[in-house]
């Protein structure tokens, strides 16, 4: 009896195979000619019972890219994007750069001309490598089936070591339908991991201890790994106030009496009063952004630094001590030390400021947008999976949002992605399907990627939607406000060729443009809309909102001249902080 000959395998067949031993369970995507052999292999996969990843498709390429973010940021794995070549791949440089700004562990796999017409400008050809190259952790071009399988497996790992990244995978369309004969082996990588240095971190511990007013500024880096338990007990010990950057909300209950809230631009009063009076800064995990590390940040101050990656360590802002090394291995060494200290004077001072976080906002005729996040935090009990846009809305969500837990802030943080918060908070419900998720979004941001309201019914996501609408493109309403007198010519979103041209009086009643969002639930059926206008019985109907079965959208027409306050203005120093108007 002759022993059976294995089949040989696609390329097609070994993708699948791969991506179902790593445990993927989802990929987000879309279709198009040059994956057309992978979708083929996909679909037997399914008729036949196989193991295999479920397709989720999206309605255009980004938002899949951001669908996969927000999988990857609230459920601690490799989020996966499948899309064509071309303007599928061009669709995924935003996403792409998104995660590569806030270290998001994802893989974006895209199809590729054959590996004979590269160069030829073939149809839906594109230069994915290059493109991708200065946006991506890393990424690679497959022309032969024989280096797929090493090739994937080295991205799903580089994807989610050191400082997790987006890493691109572009596969030619012939290694994609090509027989494996012999597989080429795994390239053989020779970086050597930085040692940890324990004279580096007890001299951190020892400054931190002796310091009279620290405080300890903990980036997303905190949240990829895993370490906020590892926080919250260091800042006990070291009696320590803790501010948590956009990233890294959540790490630290925002009611933990050590707890800052967020510094920077828009950051709380107590968060940046403390950095503007600290004598030392301990940067945690997270990088020194221009929008944190403002004028004069370190002015009178020693800093010290921990993060795994070398290269963030005095990129920006020069460090008096410094340390390469994961978090893991700096909370056990530290909780370990013998080291720890008490600030009572300081942590008074801490006390009496925050009375202040989040800011109090006066009462109007109009709904607040800070009143609106208040009502949605005390109703989740500030434990919903909160997603957002980006623009004025995300500010009041990051302030007025009493976050309890990590993993359950889901927005962009260092590109600043308008459009984002849809697709997110559909890869932050599949992550979590069991985990109540609100999208807070902005009436300019949501219409970036309305579509995705189609993949929202398709999979009946029980999303709830609330769009803060003052129809302007807010944020930079308020920043003309602040720089050119209040010219509204590209902001205000009621704006028609009948109004006139010099529009600087915000007019709170004008809404001639603005799209009808109750009008979706004709467009989309099973989604359930509403709109709000009034304060008059707003927490009814909210709490409605939240308690409905299924996907529902409210349209909240807000103050249209309320800003985001407080705000550190442009190129000033922190005690340039605006706080009211």
């Amino acid at each position: 009896m002759t022993a059976s000959v294995p089949a040989r395998r696609s390329g097609a067949a070994i993708l699948f195979d791969v991506l179902t031993d790593l445990g993927v369970e989802l990929i987000f995507g879309h279709t198009g000619g040059a994956v057309i052999p992978l979708h083929v292999e996909l679909n037997k996969r399914m008729r036949r019972g196989k193991p295999a990843p479920r397709f989720i498709l999206c309605r255009q390429e980004g938002a899949a890219g951001h669908a996969a973010e927000g999988y990857a940021r609230a459920g601690g794995r490799v989020g996966v994007v499948l899309a064509t070549s071309g303007p599928g791949a061009t669709n995924l440089a935003t996403p792409i750069a998104d995660a590569h700004k806030d270290s998001v562990p994802t893989v974006f796999i895209t199809g590729q001309v054959s590996s004979t017409a590269i160069g030829s400008d073939a149809f839906q050809e594109v230069d994915t490598l290059g493109m991708t190259r200065p946006i991506s952790k890393h990424n690679y071009l497959v022309k032969t089936v024989a280096d797929l399988e090493w090739t994937l497996r080295e991205a799903f790992a580089l994807a989610n070591s050191g400082r997790p990244g987006p890493v691109v995978v572009d596969i030619c369309k012939d290694a994609q339908i090509a027989l494996l004969d012999q597989p080429n082996p795994p390239r053989v990588r020779h970086r050597t991991p930085y040692p940890f240095d324990r004279e580096a971190a007890d001299r951190i511990l020892e400054a931190l201890a002796a310091a009279e007013r620290p405080v300890i500024k903990a980036g997303g880096g905190v949240i990829h790994a895993e370490v906020s338990d590892a926080l919250r007990q260091f800042v006990e010990r070291f009696d320590t106030p803790v501010t948590t950057t956009f990233n890294a909300l959540g790490a630290v209950p925002l009611s933990a009496r050590h707890a800052l809230g967020m510094p920077g631009m828009h950051g709380s009063i107590p968060a940046n009063y403390a950095l503007r009076e600290a004598d030392f800064i301990l940067t945690l995990g997270g990088r020194f952004d221009d929008r944190v590390a403002v004028k004069g940040f370190a002015t009178g101050k020693r800093i010290a630094h921990v993060d795994i990656d070398p290269s963030e360590i005095d990129k920006t802002i020069k460090t008096d001590l410094a340390l390469v090394a994961s978090l893991e291995q700096f909370f056990e060494h530290a909780l370990a030390s013998p080291v720890q200290a008490q600030h009572p004077a300081w942590m008074e001072r801490i006390s009496a400021w925050r009375t202040q976080m989040p800011l109090p906002y006066p009462d109007g005729d109009y709904i607040k947008p800070q009143a609106v996040i208040e009502t949605l935090s005390e109703l989740t009990a500030g434990d919903a999976t909160l997603v957002t846009g980006v623009g004025q809305h995300q500010m009041w969500a990051a302030q007025y949002y009493g976050f309890q837990r990590p993993r359950q802030w889901i927005s962009s943080g260092g590109l600043g992605t308008m459009g984002f918060g849809l697709p997110a908070a559909i890869g932050a419900w599949f992550a979590n399907p069991n985990q109540p998720v609100v999208l807070v979004d902005g009436d300019g941001s949501f219409q970036m990627n309305i579509q995705e309201l189609a993949t929202v019914v398709a999979h009946r996501i029980p999303l709830k939607i609330f769009v803060l609408n003052n129809s302007f493109l807010g944020m930079v309403r308020q920043w003309e406000d602040m720089m050119d007198d209040g010219h509204h010519y590209e902001t205000c979103l009621a704006r028609n060729e009948d109004c006139e041209r010099d529009c600087i009086a915000i007019d709170q009643t004008c809404r001639r443009q603005v799209p009808n969002l109750t009008g979706l639930s004709h467009v989309y059926p099973g989604l359930k809309t509403q709109r709000l206008r009034g304060p008059l019985g707003m927490r009814e109907s909210l709490r409605e909102a939240l308690e409905q079965e299924g996907s529902v959208l409210v349209d909240v027409w807000v103050d249209k001249a309320e800003d985001v306050l407080p705000m550190v203005p442009p190129g000033k120093r922190l005690d340039a902080m605006i706080e009211r108007t």
